[in-house]
């Protein structure tokens, strides 16, 4: 019996301890270009994506890191589109509610619409923005805003322009 309770408490010790590995959705039906049609930007091409992530971590420093992990990894070929002026992208936790959007576009219709945009205060961990530099269209400012709640907590600047 004594053994038996020994192994039990080895593999809960050995399971607790593993890390789940944190993982990136693109929702392909959530991502598209546009044009801006007023302000100063009106004319100017603009892209967005939406991104679920799966075991997010908590920790402010490590969200950031995850961020720049992600703009790094998956955003190198739409910095080479020359007439591209803005990109946004946001990020979601994955659970069972936004796990609907990995498949399936919005359905405004019915009882029963789905928007991934109306979980974003619930759900929404925060987004990256993009712009081209005015003096310079070879280089671009990033931006990271991640949030509580909808509330910003913090914005943080990894790539500047330069005058």
């Amino acid at each position: 019996m004594k053994k038996i309770f020994f192994y039990i408490i080895i593999c809960v010790s050995i399971i607790s301890c593993q890390k789940n590995e944190t993982k990136f959705f693109d929702l392909k039906k959530h991502s598209g270009e546009g044009v801006f049609d007023r302000g100063n930007n009106a004319g100017k091409k603009f892209a967005y994506q939406s991104v679920l992530i799966e075991n997010a971590p908590v920790e402010n420093s490590e969200l950031i890191k995850l961020f720049i992990k992600y703009e790094n990894e998956n955003l190198k070929k739409i910095y080479k589109q020359s007439d591209l002026y803005s990109i946004s992208i946001f990020f979601y936790n994955k659970n069972s509610s936004t796990s609907y959007f990995v498949e399936n576009a919005d359905d405004p219709g019915g009882s029963s619409s789905e928007i991934l945009h109306d979980y974003y205060e619930k759900f929404g961990i925060g987004e990256i923005t993009i712009d081209r530099c005015e003096n310079d269209n070879n280089k671009w400012t990033s931006k990271i805003s991640y949030f509580d709640y909808q509330r910003n907590i913090k914005d943080t600047i990894i790539k500047k322009c330069t005058n």
